[in-house]
């Protein structure tokens, strides 16, 4: 049995403490590192720069990406039970926070669940509503009041509204047995769905993108090694080759990005996202559970789609 959703829900059933916990993550046993200003908890793989780990003699510096340590079944529960064994309220919040798990899961109980391999990451969110917004959101100039540091991969204005106006005009030479028109996506985005960035992504982006980078062309390359790995993941089979491909190029690939855009600079680390953690994790999912269409989260958050409309008026239920 698999369990999917985005990362908050998937926080509630699993019981674990969110995202910003001290151990955010729910397949490995990384640890955060605290924003300059305290307020916010990120993941970065090489925090040798960062003060609080400087000055931390137990610290990890940098992790291995290739050689996380995967938490498993048994592990989770004793931990959660260590939790609710707790004799106050105190140590059992200084557990939780520890551990990153609140109290027993009410799924646990089902022989046919194994935490946390049967929560993988959902492909859908994690890289149609996550990955490839915040990318936009690095090209545009619009993530979190960050500029660009040391690198230049900020779009000319009047590029990303050309590749805004050519995204919506495509529409008129695509069949539509390729999905929905794309509309522009610099005007228009609040109607773009994870469906909508997953097309845009795979066929539009990577043609669209080609020549708008500066001269230094890493940034397009970066992008382009990325949307390489999501067909590879997309496919209706995938070989045992494969997954080891997807393995080794999504840590080379999280390697590059925080190379680009985080600069292992602790005032830019809030480019270290849990769902770009994640990342690392999706060779280790499809091989416990087969091709991510088994277990995303498109066929019901189109079943939801659907829905809303009905949801927004004053219908009664016979009508949903």
């Amino acid at each position: 049995m698999l369990i999917f959703g985005d990362i908050l829900a998937i926080s509630m059933l699993m019981h674990m403490k969110d995202h910003n916990g001290f151990s955010p993550c729910r397949m490995c046993g990384i640890l955060k590192v605290q924003s300059l200003n305290g307020n916010t908890n990120y993941i970065p793989h090489n925090c040798s720069r960062h003060p609080d780990v400087i000055y931390d003699r137990a610290a990890v510096k940098v992790y291995d990406m290739a050689h996380l340590l995967l938490c498993t079944h048994e592990e989770l529960l004793a931990q959660a039970r260590e939790v609710e064994a707790a004799t106050s309220n105190t140590d059992a919040d200084r557990l939780s926070r520890q551990y990153g798990i609140k109290n027993i899961p009410v799924l646990s109980c089902l022989s046919s669940i194994k935490f946390p391999v049967a929560f993988p990451y959902d492909f859908m969110h994690l890289i149609w509503e996550n990955v490839i917004k915040n990318l936009i959101l690095h090209w545009t100039g619009e993530f979190k009041g960050l500029g660009e540091g040391s690198g230049s991969y900020i779009l000319k204005k009047s590029a990303w509204q050309a590749i805004g106006t050519a995204t919506a005009a495509s529409g008129s030479t695509i069949s539509s047995a390729y999905g929905n028109h794309v509309p522009n996506i610099v005007t228009d985005s609040t109607f773009c769905t994870a469906e909508t960035w997953s097309f845009w992504t795979l066929y539009l982006g990577p043609v669209l993108l080609k020549h708008c980078f500066p001269p230094d062309t890493k940034y397009f390359s970066h992008f382009i090694k990325l949307v390489c790995l999501l067909n590879i993941c997309l496919q209706f089979k995938i070989l045992k080759a494969e997954i080891s491909h997807v393995c080794t190029g999504f840590i080379k690939w999280v390697q590059e990005y925080e190379k680009l855009y985080y600069q292992y600079c602790p005032e830019r680390i809030s480019v270290c996202m849990l769902t770009m953690h994640g990342l690392l994790h999706i060779a280790n999912s499809i091989n416990a559970c087969g091709p991510v269409w088994c277990y995303w989260a498109f066929p019901m958050e189109h079943y939801c789609g659907k829905l809303h409309p009905a949801l927004r008026e004053d219908f009664t239920l016979h009508h949903i």
